[in-house]
C-alpha cells in the first residue's frame, strides 16, 4: 500500500510541476495572467496533495507504535498495560543481573 501511495505522490506531483511550468508561461504576458494565477494556485494545491499521499496515515501511526512497544496489533488496554509491565519488568531484572555481575 505505502509503495502504491508513493507512486500516486510522484504521479501527483509531475503533474503539478507541468501546472506550475504552464502557469508560469501564462503568467508573463500580461493578458493572460488571470489564467496563470489560479493555475498556479492549483499547482500549489497539488503539491499539498502528493505530499498528503507521502504522510502516513494515523492507524498505519497507532500500528507502528504499538508493534515497537511490544504490544498486541489489537486487544484491551488492560491486557496490553499488564504485558507491557511484565515485560519492562523482565527488562529491569536482566539488566541489573549483568550489573551485580559485573559489580561483583
Amino acid at each position: 500500500m505505502r509503495i502504491l501511495r508513493g507512486i500516486g505522490a510522484v504521479l501527483v506531483w509531475l503533474l503539478a510541476t507541468v501546472v506550475m511550468v504552464l502557469a508560469l508561461v501564462l503568467s508573463i504576458t500580461i493578458i493572460l495572467l488571470p489564467v496563470g494565477l489560479p493555475l498556479l494556485a492549483l499547482g500549489l494545491r497539488l503539491y499539498g496533495y502528493g505530499v498528503q499521499l507521502m504522510i502516513p496515515r494515523t492507524p498505519e501511526l497507532k500500528r507502528g507504535l504499538r508493534k515497537r512497544a511490544g504490544l498486541r496489533a489489537h486487544g484491551s488496554l488492560r491486557g496490553d498495560a499488564k504485558r507491557a509491565g511484565k515485560k519492562t519488568r523482565k527488562t529491569v531484572r536482566k539488566k541489573t543481573r549483568g550489573l551485580r555481575s559485573r559489580l561483583v
